[in-house]
């Protein structure tokens, strides 16, 4: 036992180790064993240590938790007593809870059935406060229904008067400027025609004005070329001189003694006198040749003048076959509009008989919301009242419910019955109406047919343009005409002599490539300058040449778009004349229908019977009407094309000679 102590004591010293760990190491100290173990200590160390101090405290709190252990377990005891009476207190008034909610739930369940008794009756007052308030509301509503009806079918009428007044004015407006433009127009053919005939007799007159101008300018080129011909050598005799005297030059400046420089000097003389004389001959056969450029180009000037007269007439030829063709086409188009305003006036009856079916089926909707809205009533009313049925609790009532769902169904099948009615009436109207809208798309699409060629006939109208009365010669010719002429004196300007030296110089260059290359260097050195000036003249050449090549492109790619523009139209004349048999015997049937109708529209019997310029056919489904001119005009579109360029280049040559010559 006191081994255990003392490794008690040294594992757990009592004076660090707190007193709660003492007790929980379950080693039961008591007084006796202390006070020996104390005695025994005392008389081996002879001293009183810390350690009893610490076991007389041991023994204290012993002492004190035993008799807190003992008080512990009595308020334990009285704990757990207290705790069962408290359990048996609450099941009671648990008990007394449950009682009370029962009965006020039973209290409560019995006002429900009341309260809801009371709201079942205070609906039904209301269903039928409702049901009365409807049914006079109806009767206000028809009423008020009834009048405006009235009131509309005035309006109605006064409407049909106004458009019927409209439309009559209209036509008879319309049928006088149509008989105003008809005569207008037959006017205008007549002198048109006069024209014409005036333009085809001036034009057969120019061959002849021409030839002799044209006899006159070939004779004066012929003696030309003499005279260029015999200016040519004096040319080459010139430069014979030119190149000798380069070589006495060379010979003077290289002369050692002074015969061979006198010599040389002597030879100079004479040739600068030969060069004088060649010179003179030279300048005689120059104005010679610019006397004969005068000629040509004044004859010239004439034939283009003349020239430019005949396009101008046959310009206006074509404009006046365009104006008679206008007036072909003017002519069938309102043929085309007539039938129009007679498909106009079989549409009218059909709207109006489609207005009065389409105002007979809104009262019919109307009806009919009004009886779904009494019909969806009936179904609540019906509703609530099985309701109640189920909630019955006794006999009477749930008989008295039974009665009254009985007079509901009957309410119900009436009006169930009504709506039958009205449902099969909007059947018969809404077959009438879709009867209606047939005949109407079919009217419709006959229109749309004839309109569709009077389109057509405005897309050749617009290709046709001409001045109702003749036109002078158009300002943009005479500035073209007048820019050749300065062309031509700037031209003339141009020395003759260098050309004719050009020429020169090309043959002699044709010579010295055929020439070996050992000739003397100074046989070569004289050729410098024409070299230099044939160089200068290669690159006018090819300015002249890439300019005349850039208009010619111009030139021709206006003549191709005007081709394309032109095949264009002719595929579109091509397809406008594509008519089948079908379409000619309905076109037939149609004519035939409304014949007498459009004697009576036009008012006045055709002067004269004249040829269509093209037929129209009444198309099947999916066909359009496509008319077809006598005459194509492309070549007058070509023509004024043309002129056009002309005037664009002449602008352009007018701005390159400003350009380069004076700035």
């Amino acid at each position: 036992m006191e081994e255990k102590l003392k490794e008690t004591k040294q594992e757990f010293p009592f004076s660090k180790r707190p007193i709660s760990e003492i007790l929980g190491q379950g080693v039961i100290l008591t007084m006796k064993n202390d006070l020996d173990f104390l005695k025994r200590e005392k008389e081996i160390r002879g001293i009183e240590t810390e350690e009893e101090k610490d076991n007389r405290l041991i023994e204290m709190i012993k002492a004190k938790a035993v008799e807190d252990m003992e008080k512990t377990e009595a308020g334990r005891r009285k704990k757990e007593k207290r705790i069962k009476e408290e359990k048996e207190r609450l099941e009671k008034e648990k008990k007394e809870i449950e009682e009370i909610r029962r009965r006020a739930k039973e209290k409560m369940m019995g006002l429900m059935k009341l309260k809801e008794k009371k709201k079942e009756e205070a609906e039904k007052i209301a269903v039928e406060i409702r049901k009365k308030a409807k049914e006079e509301a109806e009767k206000i509503k028809e009423i008020e229904i009834e009048k405006e009806r009235e009131l509309e079918k005035e309006r109605e009428k006064e409407r049909e008067k106004e458009i019927i007044e409209g439309i009559s004015q209209r036509a008879i407006r319309e049928a006088q400027e149509r008989r105003e433009e008809v005569l207008s127009k037959r006017e205008l053919e007549g002198k048109f025609k006069k024209e014409y005939l005036d333009l085809e007799k001036n034009l057969k007159d120019f061959p002849t004005r021409k030839l002799p101008l044209e006899n006159k300018r070939s004779e004066l080129e012929a003696e030309k070329k003499q005279l260029e011909k015999l200016l040519e050598d004096i040319l080459r005799k010139e430069a014979e001189i030119k190149k000798e005297r380069g070589q006495i030059e060379e010979k003077e400046r290289g002369a050692l003694v002074p015969e061979e420089r006198h010599w040389a000097e002597r030879r100079r003389w004479q040739l600068e006198k030969d060069r004088r004389e060649t010179e003179e001959k030279k300048w005689e056969q120059s104005e010679e040749i610019e006397r004969l450029n005068q000629k040509i180009e004044d004859i010239e000037s004439k034939l283009e003048e003349m020239s430019e007269e005949e396009r101008e007439l046959k310009r206006r030829k074509k404009e006046v076959l365009r104006f008679q063709e206008e007036i072909k086409l003017e002519k069938q188009k309102e043929k085309i509009k007539k039938e129009v305003e007679l498909i106009r006036l079989q549409l009218a009856p059909l709207i109006a008989e489609k207005a009065e079916l389409e105002g007979e089926a809104e009262k019919s909707d109307e009806l009919l919301e009004d009886i779904l809205e009494k019909e969806k009533e009936i179904e609540e009313e019906a509703g609530v009242i099985e309701k109640g049925e189920k909630k019955a609790g006794t006999l009477e009532t749930e008989k008295e419910m039974e009665k009254k769902r009985w007079e509901i169904e009957e309410k119900r099948e009436k009006i169930e019955k009504e709506r039958w009615t009205i449902e099969k009436r909007k059947q018969k109207l809404a077959g009438k109406i879709e009867e209606i809208d047939s005949r109407r798309q079919k009217i419709l699409e006959e229109k749309e047919k004839l309109e569709a060629t009077i389109r057509e006939i405005d897309i050749l109208l617009r290709e046709v343009v001409p001045s109702p009365v003749p036109a002078k010669a158009p300002a943009f010719a005479r500035p073209a005409a007048a820019a050749k002429k300065e062309e031509k004196k700037e031209e003339k300007k141009e020395d003759i002599i260098s050309e004719i030296k050009k020429r020169m110089v090309a043959a002699e260059e044709r010579e010295e490539k055929a020439v070996s290359a050992e000739a003397p260097a100074f046989a070569k050195a004289p050729a410098g300058k024409p070299v230099a000036e044939e160089k200068e003249s290669e690159v006018e050449k090819e300015r002249r040449e890439r300019e005349e090549k850039r208009i010619e492109t111009a030139r021709l790619g206006e003549a191709e778009e005007e081709a394309k523009r032109a095949s264009a139209k002719e595929k579109i004349l091509m397809g406008l004349a594509k008519i089948s048999p079908e379409e000619e015997e309905e076109r037939k049937r149609f004519l035939t229908r409304i014949g007498e109708k459009e004697k009576k529209a036009e008012g006045e019997e055709p002067v004269g019977k004249e040829e269509p310029l093209f037929t129209l056919e009444k198309p099947q489904a999916g066909i359009v009407y496509r008319p077809l001119p006598e005459r194509q005009s492309s070549q007058e579109k070509i023509l004024q094309r043309v002129l056009v360029f002309l005037l664009f280049t002449a602008i352009c040559i007018a701005i390159y000679l400003l350009r380069y010559r004076y700035f």
